[in-house]
């Protein structure tokens, strides 16, 4: 299989050495694949030191303040994946200021350090979507406009902040993400499970919004940014803009199943998710004209070979 960019069009990854917080998660894994198959040097930060990621690792722990100062050795560049799942669990107060904490609290700690950092050429750091708000809006987002005032909108502002930290040492670059497609992890394994038992069916009236990417597409696309002199904020999406039906319907394509409900009720999904329920009733159509500038090529610009290389 090929990927989004080809190897013969990027500079040389000689003397390149990445460190990844959050590596082992969905994105950080594929990106640690695919930089070990170019020859790259990979490290990871985690919380619990694990032999089988087949890259060197080091122990961190943000709640406390600490990290091996050896994971810092040669470093040239730094992906910054690390933060709780935004929607792993119901939005307590407690949760909410945990979610903000794992995402700028890391940061600040690797800034702590800077002055180990020598060797650092850039600062590459996700972000999400959420920045714009969960909201149904006629509105195509870009890079220029304004966040929204909820809450995923005021965790990706300090998010963003944090990193900016990084600015006067390192290039530094944040990509807004949407839904990651993949397989085994995310939104699809969820969604396909519940069409293969009959009860899939578009959440709400399934007119809302949902902007995704593939997972080769935003490994890549990390890659790409290591390599090609990005510079601040992209919107990491497709070039489709694709509903919540839209999408249920074309799992369910894939899958070759039908969709025996018409529509999962928005008051059930608010009283099993309350606050959170908004991500997943309300979305807006992202653009992504600053990423394709930037000269990258996603492999899977629509949702219908997106999914077929999901499943097959």
């Amino acid at each position: 299989m090929q990927f989004g960019f080809f190897v013969h069009n990027i500079p040389h990854f000689c003397c390149m050495k990445v460190l990844i917080t959050g590596g082992s998660g969905l994105i950080g894994n594929r990106i640690t694949q695919l930089l070990l198959e170019k020859g790259v040097e990979v490290v990871h930060l985690t919380r619990h030191l694990n032999s089988k990621s087949g890259v060197k690792t080091y122990e961190w722990n943000w709640e406390k303040g600490t990290i091996d100062l050896k994971c810092f050795n040669e470093v040239t560049h730094i992906i910054h994946l690390a933060g709780a799942g935004i929607a792993d669990k119901a939005w307590t107060t407690k949760r909410k200021r945990f979610l903000i904490k794992s995402r700028v609290h890391t940061i600040r700690l690797l800034f702590k350090h800077i002055e180990a950092l020598d060797k650092l050429e850039s600062f590459i750091s996700a972000s999400g979507i959420g920045y714009y708000g969960a909201r149904n809006t006629e509105e195509i987002f870009t890079t220029a406009s304004q966040p929204h005032a909820d809450f995923i909108a005021k965790c990706c502002i300090q998010w963003e902040n944090a990193a900016d930290l990084f600015k006067p040492y390192a290039r530094v670059v944040k990509f807004r993400t949407g839904i990651v497609l993949d397989k085994e992890n995310g939104a699809i394994p969820k969604m396909s499970s519940s069409i293969k038992l009959g009860i899939g069916a578009p959440l709400g009236n399934g007119e809302q919004y949902m902007p995704w990417i593939h997972i080769d597409d935003i490994a890549n696309l990390y890659i790409y940014a290591l390599t090609n002199k990005m510079n601040g904020i992209y919107n990491a999406v497709s070039s489709q803009h694709t509903t919540n039906k839209e999408l249920t319907k074309e799992i369910a394509v894939q899958l070759n199943k039908k969709i025996r409900l018409k529509r999962v009720p928005s008051f059930l999904i608010k009283t099993i998710y309350g606050e959170m329920a908004d991500i997943l009733l309300k979305g807006s159509r992202v653009n992504n004209e600053g990423l394709l500038k930037s000269g990258f090529k996603l492999e899977y610009p629509d949702v219908k070979s997106a999914l077929k290389n999901v499943f097959n």
